[in-house]
């Protein structure tokens, strides 16, 4: 049987088609090969004669879904299920596409049905698997892709994820064994080496985790993934220098590659050495890169009517920014604010309050940023507010699109994002250098909130404050327990200066085991510091059995704790002063580096914020020369951050509420409604 009006013009001359069966087998090869609109082409005159041929109708729903008509497409592998549900691959294709909309629940329904149908089919188990790893079902995640393996022991993809399942069930040293093993099995694996490197990163064995990702280097070297995953390893040692040449070579490998650009300029922030002007080139870069034009909104111009805020951030959980939004997100005016919040990933139990709170809430893991941009217009946000900036899973490239009529970055870090299409950032009048800031996009300004750009929530189940610990004969103890990835060798040679003054003085460092603290005593030691006078406290995160309030009594053992730069403590300086110790910090000339000046200032400490390094060392060794006024200092520090600006959330949200009533006014302004 020939095809009906199918001219030989429309097929590549070599071949010749005498059934439709031919055809068909040539476009699904054109489908296989990536070559999709040639596809589609063929598919849809193949329809045009045979409209009831259900597998068509599949293979044209499936170029649908992976082109991004997404809704044509869904539709189209759903009515065919729905007209041939016995046929398995429909199902099975069904759930990966799911899966790849993050939408496992179903996926799983759809992927349970193909294996009743097929029951040992490798591939559907393994896609069930996946499904089960999304919805952190880690037991039954790993009991499938073993089975699928079982049915298919060739099958590195499926390995790979029954490393990841590991991994995230907890069972961290089977998850290392796993791909020791595949790697001694196939020492050629990149994904093998640089997953390997990844649980070895999380078991905090640096130099393991440092040799694997060389050894995926040595397989491909221009690979970006153990470049980037090589550059942060070297950022959490505090090796600043080594991190930026890595990630350069990436950007020039892929210049269009938005988050290791955006991990590019966060650990240049890290760094002593880089320049205003270095960040500001690299913000324009991403700017070139990634902006688009945008289009004129929707939202009316009325000036007293109730606005739409939404808050975009993979943290709004039991993080930094997570605790620093809580307070002032559940106190907003809901007479005069809904509150929308798009959030990067399932909350936790602390990040439940988040939902409880929310007027609207997305989940919008995996959402493209147009589909994402789409759905803000949708939700008709007045105000979109940024809180990671060029951290990790941010969504800058949401931002560059412009769906909302304003934009503001915050509490990602105190600085600009050097987004062109951000138009304030909330700061305050301590942040902000009396030169200006020197790395921000012309475009965004600086809006300043009175008093300090955040409040402070003490965690549950802290501790009461101590006695200064050295006043009952211990040795004195200065302290950081900021992240060790702050802690550069210009810090450490200040600190050097320090313990070297004061021989008979502790330093006490949060630091991972292993090359974490020895980097740290190897440094020291030959800057003059004698080893007993280290100590460290383990890194432990907060979990349900282990609170965030009760890692605070850390500070039980620190007389007077010393501030990291150029980027300096904001949290971690907060925590300090809740548990009366005080903090040594020096002002930088970015807004990073002032963070430690505003939140001292406003606890009425502001002498403690030092102008040069050389005031920096002279304070911390007079302060602690002086342990009466030191106990003192303590015994009431908390009483004074109670009556500070920085635990009056009620007051401060009320300051953040002003802000974007202002900043609405001047936009209104801007579109004319506004004499």
């Amino acid at each position: 049987m020939t095809l009906v009006n199918l001219a030989k013009k429309d097929f590549p001359a070599r071949v010749q088609f005498t059934d439709p069966q031919a055809a068909l087998n040539y476009a699904m090869e054109l489908h296989r090969t990536g070559k999709l609109v040639e596809a589609e082409n063929l598919y849809r005159q193949l329809q045009q004669h045979f409209p009831q041929a259900t597998d068509i109708v599949h293979l044209i729903g499936l170029i649908e879904v992976d082109t991004g008509r997404k809704d044509e497409g869904f539709a189209n592998l759903r009515r065919v299920i729905a007209l041939r549900p016995d046929i398995p691959h429909y199902h099975a294709n069904l759930g990966a596409r799911l899966l790849e909309q993050r939408e496992a629940v179903e996926a799983l329904a759809c992927l349970d049905r193909a294996i009743k149908l097929q029951p040992d089919t490798a591939s559907h188990h393994y896609n069930r698997g996946n499904a089960l790893l999304q919805l952190q079902r880690w037991p039954e995640a790993l009991a499938t892709y073993r089975l699928s393996l079982s049915l298919q022991p060739d099958n590195p993809s499926c390995e790979l994820q029954l490393g990841l399942a590991l991994h995230s069930a907890g069972q961290i040293q089977e998850s290392i064994a796993h791909y020791r093993d595949m790697l001694r099995r196939r020492p050629t694996d990149l994904s093998a080496a640089t997953n390997l490197g990844a649980m070895l990163q999380a078991d905090c064995d640096l130099d393991g985790a440092a040799e694997s990702f060389q050894h995926a280097l040595r397989i491909e070297p221009n690979n970006t993934i153990p470049l980037n995953n090589l550059a942060v390893i070297h950022k959490e040692l505090g090796e600043t220098g080594p991190a930026i040449q890595l990630l350069r070579r990436c950007v020039e490998l892929q210049p269009d590659a938005k988050e290791i650009r955006s991990n590019l300029i966060l650990i240049m922030h890290y760094d002593p050495a880089t320049t205003d002007g270095a960040i500001a080139e690299q913000h324009a870069e991403w700017n070139r890169r990634h902006v688009s034009a945008t289009t004129p909104h929707a939202n009316p111009p009325t000036l007293a009517r109730k606005l739409r805020i939404g808050f975009i951030s993979p943290d709004l959980r039991d993080h930094v920014v997570g605790r620093a939004l809580l307070p002032s997100l559940i106190r907003h005016d809901r007479s005069q604010f809904e509150i929308f919040c798009y959030a990067g990933a399932h909350p936790d139990a602390f990040g439940q309050k988040f939902r409880e709170h929310a007027d609207g809430w997305r989940e919008t893991t995996g959402w493209p940023a147009d589909l994402f941009a789409q759905r803000i217009r949708e939700d008709q946000i007045d105000i979109l507010v940024d809180l990671s900036l060029h951290t990790s899973d941010n969504r800058l490239d949401v931002f560059a699109l412009k769906p909302a009529p304003l934009q503001v970055s915050w509490l990602g870090y105190p600085e600009s994002s050097g987004l062109s299409t951000m138009d304030y950032r909330l700061t305050d009048a301590h942040l902000e250098p009396p030169a200006g800031n020197r790395i921000a996009d012309a475009n965004e300004k600086p809006w300043m909130i009175p008093d300090c750009w955040t409040c402070y929530e003490p965690p549950a189940g802290f501790p009461a404050v101590n006695d200064l610990p050295s006043g009952k004969g211990r040795p004195f103890t200065f302290g950081s327990l900021n992240n060790s990835c702050k802690i550069n060798d210009e810090v450490l040679g200040v600190w050097a200066r320090i313990l070297r003054a004061r021989p008979d003085a502790r330093l006490q460092l949060l630091a991972k085991q292993g090359s974490h603290r020895r980097r740290f005593t190897e440094a020291l030691t030959k800057l003059g510091v004698a080893p007993e006078q280290l100590c460290f406290a383990d890194y432990l995160p907060s979990t349900p059995d282990l609170s965030q309030g009760a890692l605070l009594a850390r500070y039980h053992e620190i007389d007077l704790a010393l501030d990291t730069f150029p980027y300096g403590g904001m949290t971690t300086t907060l925590d300090a002063l809740w548990m009366g110790v005080p903090v040594v910090s020096l002002v930088g000339h970015r807004n990073l580096g002032r963070a430690g000046l505003s939140i001292l200032s406003n606890v009425g400490l502001a002498d403690f914020a030092a102008p040069s390094v050389d005031a920096y060392v002279d304070l911390a060794i007079k302060t602690a020369e002086d342990k009466p006024a030191l106990a003192a200092l303590r015994a009431g520090l908390r009483t004074k951050m109670q009556a500070s600006p920085l635990l009056d959330a009620a007051g401060f949200t009320r300051k953040v509420e002003a802000g974007f009533r202002d900043m609405w006014v001047e936009w209104c302004r801007r579109q004319g409604t506004v004499g």
